[in-house]
């Protein structure tokens, strides 16, 4: 239940992409754009193991392709979520479909569904993606080992980024410089007291549970 690919174009023009795993997404796109029409429209098209889903709003369209098993109703909440962060982030917007294509496909419990969003599905079409690809077909590969680097229109080399919402390196160093430090008291404390390795037992895991959450 994945969302593979996604991408923003303003005018029939590709801002931004992102793939998790290879395919031929970017000519399935092209061929998309040139046969949609200009009008706002939202809709789903089924095309074998795969949908193909969008939002048009004023020439911004807003794109994934998911694997038939996920819900639309995750793929437009998606979508809505896309075409809510666009207009502020457009400069490193590829790292946005990155980090959100990740909490949708493997954190959907944090994503919040806001009033209506479940409900406007029933007026979403469906249809063959056969009206708009013809004899095109989609070839995708690894699709059930995602992976998560950043491809951009741009034209620079792949980079990958870490999807991460805790700075957990900062946590582990501050972790290790506590008990570091309380290893030394005790060797300070010579020999050491009962009392004392008891307080460093007790506040380690209080302290790590802290660090980690």
């Amino acid at each position: 239940m994945s969302i593979l690919f996604s991408a923003v174009a303003y005018k029939k023009k590709i801002y931004n992409k992102y793939a998790s795993c290879d395919g031929n997404f970017e000519e399935i796109l092209d061929e998309v754009l040139v046969k949609i029409s200009e009008r706002n429209n939202k809709m789903t098209y089924y095309h074998g193991r795969y949908l193909f889903h969008f939002i048009l709003e004023d020439e911004y369209f807003y794109f994934c392709i998911t694997d038939k098993l996920c819900q639309r109703s995750r793929a437009f909440l998606f979508l809505n979520e896309i075409k809510r962060r666009f207009p502020f982030k457009q400069a490193d917007f590829t790292c946005i479909l990155a980090e959100q294509m990740y909490r949708y496909n493997e954190d959907y419990n944090t994503v919040t569904i806001r009033k209506g969003e479940i409900d406007e599905l029933n007026t979403i079409g469906v249809d063959s993606s056969e009206i708009i690809l013809g004899e095109k077909i989609l070839f995708v590969n690894n699709d059930n080992n995602l992976r998560y680097t950043t491809i951009s229109n741009i034209e620079k080399e792949p980079e990958q980024i870490a999807i991460s919402f805790k700075n957990s390196n900062l946590k582990i160093i501050i972790l290790t410089i506590f008990i570091i430090a309380a290893i030394s008291l005790i060797f300070v404390f010579n020999p050491p007291s009962f009392a004392f390795v008891i307080v460093v037992l007790i506040l380690y895991p209080i302290i790590r549970k802290n660090l980690y959450k």
